[in-house]
């Protein structure tokens, strides 16, 4: 079983790969219309350094947040995915972007990592963590809304 660690911050020295992961994804097929529409309604992600970090920006909301899934099992540590989310409303947060190295996406040789949904549950998580929060709002594969149950 391979570990996960997730961080929201993400050194600089992994530019290339984020890059490669985010817009040159061989997987990226698999959701273009939601994709495509992802961009329109709200642009192109760019990503920024903010000293020793990466961070993304969009035109209409300025810096986003956004959650690395780190596999520590391989030396250097490899980047295998990255979720953008911003919250839309004082009551919604809404998830922008995922993508996944093509060696932990559904086939890959690493699938059984499951990065996408440990990543949408981190999201999901941090929501529940988040004052005020109750609906995650998901582009795609197609525009879903979760409404979460308050905590304990």
């Amino acid at each position: 079983m391979r570990t996960l660690r997730f961080s929201s911050t993400l050194p600089v020295s992994y530019r290339d790969e984020l890059e490669r992961i985010v817009f040159f994804n061989p997987e990226q097929g698999r959701v273009t219309s939601s994709l495509l529409d992802s961009v329109r309604r709200y642009g192109v992600p760019s990503i920024v350094e903010d000293g020793t970090f990466l961070r993304f920006r969009l035109p209409c909301f300025g810096t986003i947040q956004s959650l690395y899934a780190l596999d520590e099992n391989d030396q250097p540590v490899q980047l295998a995915g990255v979720v953008m989310f911003v919250r839309e409303a004082p009551d919604t947060m809404l998830l922008l972007h995922v993508a996944v190295h093509e060696d932990y996406a559904a086939g890959g040789t690493r699938a059984d990592a499951w990065v996408t949904p440990q990543l949408l549950a981190a999201v999901r998580s941090a929501c529940r963590r988040t004052r005020g929060i109750t609906t995650l709002r998901l582009l795609y594969p197609h525009e879903t809304q979760v409404h979460l149950k308050p905590r304990a």
